[in-house]
């Protein structure tokens, strides 16, 4: 399972960022950061505003002195520290940033604490086979550290984990139970009951889910989307190896 807790792409990025030779980068991704931090959220525009900026850095980066002899993967491994430190520090202006927001993460939390009273696997016809207290604890632990992380990377990799788990408990009963595995139905009824029951006061129905889409920035050889394994991937490659 990838753990978030080491960034090494995050830290070559900060080594170079203090070279003398990138005080242009510096002086770019600091005017935009205070730039964007001053100016009223606008959920309508903030997405392709900072997909301009990363798309305008990358460029910037792939053609700096600093970058000339680099890899791709270096070079991508730049971008994806350059997400983390803009979006790390602008994590309160862009996750749940206005009221509209905040009231509607509100309302699902609430409804979703009403479903934790009375929803049951058979709700959601889940095979015995797969009620697995102990496999789905601990998919609902990584889904619980999303608040721990600020940058989109590292929020979806919570929700990779996660999503891992349960495509290793479809595995098990496939092999263990003798149960046939049937892909996404089976394994979106257990991602739905997991994600209910492990929801406390953390938005990610709402607000993180346009914000995942909107910085996941587009034009570098290998994206964010093209790094991480999506769910439909685990949705539809039960065989998967993890």
């Amino acid at each position: 399972m990838e753990t978030v807790t080491h960034s090494s792409p995050f830290d070559s990025f900060l080594d170079r960022m203090r070279n003398p030779a990138s005080l242009d980068l510096v002086r770019s991704i600091k005017s935009f950061i205070v730039s964007f931090s001053y100016t009223a959220s606008n959920p309508e525009t903030d997405g392709k505003r900072i997909q301009e900026f990363f798309q305008t850095m990358e460029d910037a980066i792939r053609d700096h002195s600093l970058w000339a002899s680099s890899s791709d993967d270096e070079t991508d491994n730049a971008l994806e520290g350059l997400e983390k430190y803009v979006m790390t520090k602008l994590h309160s202006r862009t996750f749940a940033s206005t009221p509209e927001d905040v009231k509607i993460d509100a309302e699902i939390s609430e409804k979703i604490s009403l479903l934790q009273t009375f929803l049951r696997p058979q709700h959601l016809d889940i095979s015995s086979a797969l009620q697995n207290e102990a496999a789905w604890l601990l998919a609902e632990k990584e889904l619980k550290k999303i608040n721990a992380f600020k940058a989109p990377r590292e929020k979806l990799l919570c929700i990779i984990n996660c999503s891992r788990v349960i495509n290793n408990l479809l595995l098990n009963a496939s092999i263990s139970e003798d149960h046939v595995p049937g892909g996404a139905d089976d394994f979106l009824p257990v991602l739905i009951y997991v994600t209910i029951k492990a929801s406390s006061p953390w938005p990610i129905l709402h607000s993180y889910i346009p914000t995942s889409n909107s910085y996941s920035y587009t034009g570098g050889s290998r994206n964010l989307s093209q790094k991480l394994l999506t769910i439909s991937q685990i949705l539809f490659q039960p065989s998967l190896s993890l």
